[in-house]
């Protein structure tokens, strides 16, 4: 197979990085890529050159899209800060749901699967870990400032309890766990928060009209 006409190198890329999503790179062969990309080996070569640089590019795309996906949740004034931690919550519990393939991270693939076939991929990983710990930090500084969250509490070691119920809650996913018992698993984190009083008086002041509109419907 050659290359196809109209040939689209993003809509290629995109289909590669759903394969290697679902495969992984060790599962993923070349004729694997070829088939989901409609190229030819040749014509695959000649535009991406090998699978370790096919997989560092999908894996930067990726890592792209979901720095901006979050930064997207996260990012905002202060007065919204608490809410925003709670649907980076509840984003996190549905993502998997709604994808209709079922696919996880690339990111947490990539540290489970342990690959080691290239260190500029594990760098961009690193990075993009660092910069979604970056904005949760910082939209806990923000409910911090807005006296939503205590001032003593430590952002860095929030962000990094609100990461690990995410990729948590992927694996679970991924198991079998319905929705529904995600959006339990994010609602007990976010209970589970250093609230402050002012807080916790507005998420049970939610709850109770979520209550009633459940039992009027």
């Amino acid at each position: 197979m050659g290359r196809p006409p109209g040939f689209n190198k993003d809509k290629v890329v995109q289909a590669v990085e759903r394969q290697f999503r679902r495969t992984g790179y060790a599962g993923t062969s070349v004729d694997d890529i070829a088939k989901v990309g409609g190229l030819g080996r040749g014509s695959l070569y000649a535009a991406f050159g090998d699978k370790s640089k096919l997989y560092l590019r999908t894996l930067e795309a990726y890592c792209d899209r979901t720095e901006a996906a979050w930064a997207a949740v996260l990012d905002g004034p202060d007065d919204t800060a608490l809410e925003r931690l709670h649907a980076y919550l509840v984003t996190s519990a549905r993502t998997v749901h709604d994808d209709p393939d079922g696919l996880g991270c690339m990111v947490t693939g990539f540290v489970v699967e342990g690959v080691d076939h290239d260190p500029q991929a594990g760098a961009r990983v690193r990075q993009a870990l660092g910069r979604i710990e970056g904005s949760l930090t910082g939209c806990v500084q923000a409910a911090q400032r807005q006296g939503d969250l205590d001032p003593e509490a430590d952002t860095r070691d929030v962000g990094h309890l609100l990461m690990a119920v995410n990729r948590g809650m992927e694996v679970l996913a991924r198991a079998g766990f319905d929705v529904v018992a995600l959006e339990r698993v994010a609602d007990q984190t976010f209970e589970g928060l250093p609230l402050t009083a002012q807080a916790r008086s507005r998420s049970a002041s939610r709850q109770a009209s979520r209550q009633v509109v459940s039992d009027a419907s």
